[in-house]
């Protein structure tokens, strides 16, 4: 059961596989105890799990506790999982067991974090310990009504507040079609309203009115939204291919309730073939130097090696800036301000377009594997971890 539960969305195949198992909102409904009978935890969340660990029953601290075994047990085979997958050595599954047990981590994120000493878990947030922090940060982010769980919702706030995003051509809302903006000969995008990484896209190409869009949509059911599809800055035209690349900008609110962007990682498609920049389509992530906007090392974000210039182009990656960095901060920190204000925490996902930076989607549940592999560190070596600490105390 542990295996399935926490295993990762693309860890059937590795990078390259869309779409998440069957277990993925599984594992986030149980917030798993970091430990059996004390806690096991990054030094910044020490606070939080002590509060934790003091609020609960009887009851639940003997079923955390029966959990917390079947973990340790689970381990040595995950490991040996891991190690097939990835490819690595008998030294490597030996010492991830040895890290996994004496700091309650799953052997996957041991390799994807790169652990090599146990010591650098103490600034790392675990993927399974997500759900339950952001659950408490973010409550707004696991209610039905969320605005940033549906990009019609995303795209309304963004209206009203006059900010930059992707344009409402027509929605799909109870089989019914929507035509909202003419389509003017446009290509153009239709996605899930209530989507996650890039399952679902269609690219229904150019269309030139609205009864050829209409035409076009007619038998959906699932509620989707069309919007035209964003041409990416000339600059990064070389490291695109068919995907646009976007940039998962992170703010969090700070002490006074004023945003902070707090992590930056860039993304673009690796393949091709890829219509979309995720993951878990085999793309590329990049850390963002948050001062200038400068990209580092590439990496996939399941595995494989670093990359300095692009596989597919051969472009570089590592050294080059991104065009309207300044601006790119600036709208997510205004538009958190602004319309978002309700959320304390909000990964952005922004175009770089040569008109300026374009808001794609909000984020409520940003996630952790991606921040901390692209830049090679936890979370709790910076700010970011800093503020989670802040928002975990004060919402306790």
């Amino acid at each position: 059961m542990l295996a399935a539960i926490y295993d990762d969305p693309a860890s059937a195949t590795g990078p390259g596989m869309a779409g998440y198992n069957r277990f993925y909102h599984l594992k986030k409904a149980w917030p798993l105890f970091p430990g059996i009978v004390r806690p096991i935890a990054a030094a910044f969340l020490g606070d939080h799990y002590a509060r934790r660990r003091a609020r609960r029953g009887r009851l639940r601290a003997g079923i955390d506790a029966l959990v917390g075994l079947g973990f340790h047990l689970w381990i040595p085979r995950r490991a040996a999982l891991v190690q097939r997958r990835f490819g690595y050595d008998e030294n490597w599954r030996r010492r991830a067991i040895a890290i996994a047990r004496a700091r309650f981590a799953d052997p996957n994120d041991i390799a994807l974090f790169r652990i090599e000493q146990a010591e650098q878990l103490d600034h790392y947030i675990r993927r399974f310990e997500d759900a339950a922090i952001n659950k408490r940060i973010n409550p707004l982010g696991w209610t039905g009504d969320c605005a940033l769980a549906d990009k019609r919702r995303f795209a309304e706030r963004c209206r009203i507040a006059c900010l930059p995003h992707a344009e409402t051509v027509a929605m799909v809302e109870a089989g019914q079609v929507h035509i909202l903006a003419d389509p003017a000969d446009r290509p153009l995008i239709a996605k899930p309203a209530d989507g996650e990484g890039g399952d679902g896209v269609r690219m229904l190409g150019s269309i030139a009115d609205a009864p050829t869009l209409m035409a076009r949509l007619r038998g959906i059911r699932h509620p989707t939204i069309v919007q035209p599809l964003i041409r990416v800055h000339p600059e990064l035209a070389d490291i695109a291919l068919g995907a646009l690349p976007t940039v998962r900008i992170v703010s969090i609110l700070d002490e006074a309730g004023r945003p902070e962007v707090v992590s930056a990682t860039f993304r673009c498609a690796s393949d091709p073939r890829a219509r979309v920049d995720n993951m878990k389509a085999g793309g590329l992530i990049v850390p963002v130097d948050l001062t200038d906007g400068r990209l580092g090392l590439a990496c996939f974000g399941y595995g494989g090696h670093d990359h300095d210039i692009h596989p597919a182009t051969g472009a570089p990656i590592a050294g080059r800036t991104l065009p309207g960095w300044a601006e790119a901060i600036t709208l997510v920190t205004g538009a958190h301000c602004a319309a978002f204000a309700d959320y304390a925490l909000i990964g952005w996902d922004v175009a770089l377009t040569g008109q300026g930076p374009v808001l794609i989607e909000g984020n409520g549940k940003p996630g952790v594997l991606m921040p901390q592999r692209a830049a090679r560190r936890g979370l709790g070596e910076s700010c970011y971890g800093a503020l989670l600490a802040h928002h975990l105390a004060t919402k306790s």
